[in-house]
């Protein structure tokens, strides 16, 4: 097992939208506490470490002054920053939470420390230089790996987002950017929020062909997932040759997820994080695994896990909630056609 860090702060709990709304800040606290229930808090190389508050000069890495102070004033007022994401001043304290845990895992990696460090409610990706929403404020995986690239000279940074709802705000921060490699695997954009991340949408100027979107249909099972590991995640990665990877996304592409129609397993879920983790051996370097997504309460945590397990190579058995479904053919087939567009695609720019 690799050295690992778990990034945790109890102020964690504010990142809470309120009863009624499908992201509630207890999820920390239960994933914390299935760490310690499987014992990865007292294995030997994981160690428990408390982050800082990311600072307005950190934030603006990536979002506009115009915006943060828009944040700010809205939350003093309880006024929401759009329909799905209510605002209040402990939402966005914890929001800055996020940024600073995440950019500290990034720090912790880069410096070698730790071959992985887990940034526990990180993922917030839908927040772009100037707007938010989808439950996100800040868009800290974006500001990790700007800091990874303004800060500590890096050249080379993969995200691999595997939420089941595609990173609009990092794709369009990084849309133009040669630096990051955006490879996002998500359900099929014209079935869920939020309507974007389709297969021609590749960056733009010095950035084009380092932004790669990869819709699943919805119903995707694990099965599913090789062909993409193999034939174009694995493939750009050892092309990219990154310095760094940080994957984000979390349980709400497990099949009893109340938001999303993907099908993964458990399995399936840890299958992505072996995938990082293979691509980091291959590359010579360590990851940021970013985890707060999922809407199922039963499943919430177990996913986080699972990822996490994948990604450290943890020792664990998960046990599925409810045997998981298959896939019909037609699913399967849906997602060879996808990445075999894409591979044609990609051809312009990559040697896959």
């Amino acid at each position: 097992m690799d050295r690992v860090a778990v990034l945790h702060h109890p102020g964690l709990v504010d990142y809470d939208f309120g009863p009624g709304h499908p992201f509630r800040g207890d999820r920390f606290e239960r994933f914390m506490e299935l760490l310690e229930a499987y014992g990865v808090l007292e294995q030997g190389g994981v160690d428990l470490l408390r982050p800082e508050a990311a600072g307005d000069e950190d934030l603006l890495l990536v979002h506009s002054g115009g915006y943060v102070r828009m944040v700010e004033a809205l939350a003093e007022r309880s006024i929401p920053l759009t329909a799905d994401t209510p605002l209040n001043p402990g939402v966005v304290r914890a929001a800055r939470i996020v940024v600073g845990s995440s950019l500290t895992a990034g720090e912790l990696v880069v410096e070698g420390r730790y071959r992985v460090a887990e940034g526990v409610g990180g993922g917030l990706h839908h927040a772009g230089r100037d707007y938010g929403g989808g439950f996100c404020v800040f868009n800290d995986v974006a500001v990790c790996a700007q800091a990874l690239v303004e800060r500590r000279g890096l050249s080379r940074v993969l995200i691999f987002d595997t939420d089941a709802h595609a990173g609009n705000g990092t794709m369009d921060i990084f849309y133009d950017d040669p630096h990051i490699l955006f490879i996002s695997i998500h359900q099929d954009p014209r079935t869920i929020y939020p309507g974007t991340g389709f297969i021609h949408q590749m960056g733009e100027g010095e950035g084009e062909g380092y932004t790669v979107n990869i819709p699943l249909p919805p119903g995707a099972d694990d099965r599913c997932l090789e062909p993409v590991i193999r034939r174009i995640l694995l493939p750009l990665a050892r092309e990219f040759r990154p310095q760094v990877i940080i994957r984000n996304g979390g349980s709400d592409p497990h099949f009893q997820d109340g938001l999303a129609s993907l099908a993964l397993s458990l399995r399936g879920l840890r299958r992505l994080g072996e995938a990082v983790a293979q691509a980091a051996r291959e590359a010579g370097c360590g990851v940021v695994d970013l985890c707060c997504s999922g809407y199922n309460p039963s499943t919430v945590a177990q996913g986080w896990l699972a990822l996490l397990s994948g990604v450290a190579d943890l020792d664990l058995e998960l046990q599925e909630p409810s045997p998981p479904p298959r896939a019909g053919r037609g699913i399967y087939e849906r997602t060879l056609r996808v990445v075999e567009d894409l591979e044609g695609r990609l051809g312009e720019y990559w040697s896959l």
